[in-house]
Parts: C-alpha cells; sequence; structure tokens
C-alpha cells in the first residue's frame, strides 16, 4: 500500500476532514463575488455619485448586503436626519368654539404605548405639510371630523395636527417633557348634511389701520 493511499484512508489524517475540491471550488467562487460586491456597494456609496454600471450593480445586487455588514457609509437612516417629520405627531379634534373646559379628543391617548399608538402617531405624521400631497391633505380631517360630530355634540370640528417639539443637543433634557407645537390645522363643520372643509390661514403680523389725517386748513 502507498504512502498516498494509506493517508486517505487514515481518519486522523488532515486530508480527511475537508471537503472536495468541487464544494471547495463553489465555496471560492462565492467568497471571491461576495468580495467583489462589496466592494462595488463600497464604491458605489458616494455622494458625489458613481458610473452607471457601478451603481446599477450596486442598487440591483449588492446593496442588501449593506447592512448584516453595517457597510452602509452614511448611516442614511430617516430617524437620524433631524426633520419635523421624524417628531412624535398626534391628532387633536375639538369643537371650533372651545373654551379651556372643553373635553378634545387626542389619538393617541395621552400616556398610551402599544401597536395602537404607534400606528395613530404614523398616521398623524402623514398630516405634516411636507408629507402629504396638497390634493389629498383634506382627506384624513374630514373623515375623522365627520366620525365624532356625534361624540364631541359639535357640528363645527378643529383638527389639528401636533409634534413634540425636536429638543437642541444643547438644551436636552431627558426627564423634561417635550412640548407640542402646531402642524396643521383644519376646520370642518356640517350644513344640512354637507360636510364641509374650510382652510384655515395662519395669523400674521399686519401694519396697523391708520386713518389719513384730516386737512385742518381746507383745501386752497
Amino acid at each position: 500500500m502507498s504512502a498516498q493511499s494509506a493517508g486517505k484512508s487514515d481518519p486522523k489524517s488532515p486530508q480527511a476532514g475537508l471537503p472536495s475540491e468541487t464544494v471547495r471550488g463553489f465555496v471560492s467562487l462565492f467568497l471571491a463575488l461576495y468580495l467583489l460586491g462589496c466592494a462595488l456597494t463600497v464604491a458605489g456609496n458616494s455622494g458625489s455619485g458613481a458610473s452607471l454600471l457601478v451603481s446599477t450593480v450596486k442598487s440591483r445586487l449588492f446593496s442588501p448586503w449593506m447592512v448584516p455588514l453595517w457597510l452602509d457609509l452614511g448611516f442614511d437612516y430617516r430617524l437620524t436626519y433631524g426633520q419635523l417629520d421624524d417628531a412624535d405627531h398626534v391628532i387633536v379634534v375639538e369643537p371650533w368654539d372651545a373654551t379651556a373646559e372643553a373635553q378634545a379628543i387626542r389619538f393617541p391617548a395621552a400616556g398610551s404605548s402599544g401597536i395602537a399608538a404607534n400606528r395613530w402617531r404614523t398616521l398623524a405624521g402623514w398630516l405634516e405639510p411636507e408629507i402629504v400631497p396638497e390634493e389629498v391633505a383634506g382627506l384624513l380631517p374630514t373623515a375623522m371630523a365627520e366620525s365624532l360630530f356625534d361624540q364631541l355634540g359639535s357640528e363645527d370640528l378643529r383638527v389639528r395636527c401636533l409634534r413634540f417639539a425636536m429638543p437642541e443637543r444643547s438644551t436636552f433634557d431627558a426627564a423634561a417633557e417635550p412640548a407640542l407645537e402646531q402642524a396643521t390645522v383644519a376646520r370642518v363643520r356640517r350644513v344640512a348634511g354637507s360636510v364641509q372643509l374650510l382652510p384655515v390661514e395662519e395669523q400674521r403680523d399686519v401694519a396697523p389701520v391708520v386713518s389719513p389725517a384730516s386737512d385742518q386748513g381746507g383745501t386752497p
């Protein structure tokens, strides 16, 4: 028996635990393609742009590989932008002529959590002016008001979208409750069974009205 055949039959031989050459060939080819894809992904992930071939290969084939390997060099995640639509939003519905004692309905309710609360916040975020298209901006306020006319006992309602103000890094206090600021407001009323959405314009500073001075001397 030759030394080569003896080595193959010996279970303690280093060659005995290795896969076949075909399997090793496939593994080597996969690793080569994987590393090539990673290189193309990194090369195509540039703010200055890349060639059409590299960007196409990156977007079509290798972009999913960036997430498990943490190769998203720009950390391009929406919640890191710090934009207004990244804040939490709530919807408040109340009578248009509401007083301080009037009962308003808030979605989600203060202090609520869970899946339902998260869905309400997401829905309220779509009322942010920078997100919702202008042609469908009034659909949600109208639908909510129409379903709450009887519950609030009023035919004239105000639907407001409020956002939690984004805190400044220099003044951030984790223990303090963030302030609410108004994002949008709509007036919805029901007249003779017809639901109407009325635009609400923001109040702006205007110059005071000055009446012309009287001509005491008369006209010569």
